[in-house]
């Protein structure tokens, strides 16, 4: 399989993610603690299986503590934060307001790792930052929720720690890397929700399980296609762009299958600026 299909099928996972985690959690009973302990189980799972069979590579645990501390915090309260979103928001709208991630790497690429800002990168970023406040506008006045603060605030996790990963991975196996990248936030949801974990063993069921199998295959099979990209001849500036497409496709699927046609337009008209302006950054 070339690079372009396996972006694709990386395009369609993430996109699947985001469905189920909206179907799965939106119902008031469903525990986000919960979820994000066996998500990451079973991603950590998949990854580990897959960096193992290519050859494990260990990274440098004394030069890499701090990054790999602020890694495990960063994306155990993505998860966190990505899921209690999934509870009270659309999809379609957290793939939009998740994405301000991008705007996040920007500053902390220019402020850790020294790149450049310039004309097209501004661009991109006024039309981001517009299609945030273009989809939450409602009624001459902003409408942000619970919800959509928990998406922001993933967003700025997610786009710190993709900068730290950026550090790490100049000298480390992309792979094997990946592993560690779910191990961590695991290690640590378990030690800071330690008092639920009774509460875990009553809760757990095929059912669950088998709902939050589905969502780390499905997340699993978006990670490994993007690395797969990169091996089979792909690019940055290929694949990113195509990579963007995630959150038009998410809004279309979750107005077929979830019947998330509230605002539609406003949310294509959102999407497709988010697109437009992570391309321009990128």
């Amino acid at each position: 399989m070339t690079w372009f299909y396996y972006t694709l099928l990386a395009v369609f996972s993430y996109s699947l993610y985001y469905l189920f985690s909206r179907v799965f959690l939106k119902s008031k009973d469903s525990n986000v603690v919960t979820y994000a302990i066996l998500f990451n189980f079973v991603c950590a799972t998949i990854l580990t299986v897959l960096a193992v069979s290519r050859g494990f590579e260990s990274l440098d645990i004394k030069k890499y503590a701090p990054n790999l501390i602020l890694m495990a915090i960063l994306y155990a309260a993505a998860q966190i934060l990505i899921f209690k979103a999934s509870k009270l928001i659309e999809a379609s709208e957290l793939i939009i307001l998740s994405a301000t991630r991008v705007l996040w790497t920007i500053a902390g690429a220019m402020l850790l790792l020294g790149e450049s800002f310039n004309l097209q990168k501004a661009v991109g970023v006024f039309l981001i930052i517009f299609a945030v406040i273009f989809v939450s506008y409602k009624k001459k006045r902003m409408k942000l929720n619970c919800g959509h603060w928990y998406a922001i605030l993933a967003g700025f996790c997610l786009g710190i720690g993709f900068v730290n990963d950026a550090y790490i991975l100049q000298h480390s196996d992309a792979m094997s890397y990946g592993a560690i990248v779910f191990i961590l936030p695991l290690v640590l949801t378990l030690i800071v929700y330690s008092s639920s974990l009774n509460k875990l063993k009553k809760e757990v069921t095929v059912k669950l399980l088998f709902k939050n199998l589905l969502l780390g295959v499905v997340y699993s099979i978006g990670v490994i296609s993007s690395y797969l990209a990169y091996q089979n001849g792909g690019n940055a500036s290929q694949i990113v762009p195509i990579g963007q497409s995630v959150v038009i496709i998410t809004v279309i699927l979750a107005a077929i299958f979830l019947g998330e046609r509230n605002s539609l337009l406003k949310k294509f008209v959102a999407a497709g600026f988010v697109t437009i302006g992570v391309f321009l950054i990128k």
